[in-house]
């Protein structure tokens, strides 16, 4: 009986943290110094690429589409908030939790793949030449991660 007790102390304690973090990133502003946003990332990626007038209209028509078919902000808020009334309870509906997390989770799936439609619709686009300088611009920001995150592990 009071592992159980511990166990939803737990839960609740861990929902809680997962929930407030990730309403913290939604609700979150993006601002020039905290990195980029994925689609300015993109841009990014694609300046310098000479893409012809035909080419920038196709990505924007693309990007347009993409940006039309995601979910609106209020509503992932709305379900970090349904999540918040779950660990408020005086009861834990673990079953209630357990659907809302799955459809979150099926959410995130789709956004991803649909990121990733979009990443193969937009190389469909360019040139080969276009794709090589592409590849090239990708492998030299993974590097730059790598760096980056073996600089992070350095102790201090």
């Amino acid at each position: 009986m009071k592992s159980r007790r511990i166990t939803h102390l737990a839960t609740a304690l861990f929902m809680t943290l997962l929930s407030i973090g990730s309403a913290g990133a939604i609700a979150k502003p993006h601002h020039a110094d905290e990195g980029a946003m994925p689609g300015m990332m993109l841009h990014r990626m694609l300046k310098g690429l000479d893409l012809t007038d035909a080419q920038q209209q196709q990505i924007r028509d693309l990007t347009d589409k993409f940006r039309a078919s995601q979910p609106e902000r209020e509503q992932m808020q709305q379900q970090q908030e349904q999540l918040q009334t779950l660990v408020k309870a005086d009861t834990f509906d673990t079953n209630a939790a357990r659907a809302l997390l799955e459809k979150q989770q099926t959410q995130m799936l789709d956004r991803k793949i649909a990121g990733l439609q979009l990443l193969h619709d937009i190389r469909a686009v360019l040139t080969v030449e276009q794709k090589a300088t592409l590849d090239a611009k990708m492998a030299k920001l993974k590097e730059r991660a790598k760096d980056r995150q073996e600089d992070e592990r350095e102790p201090r």
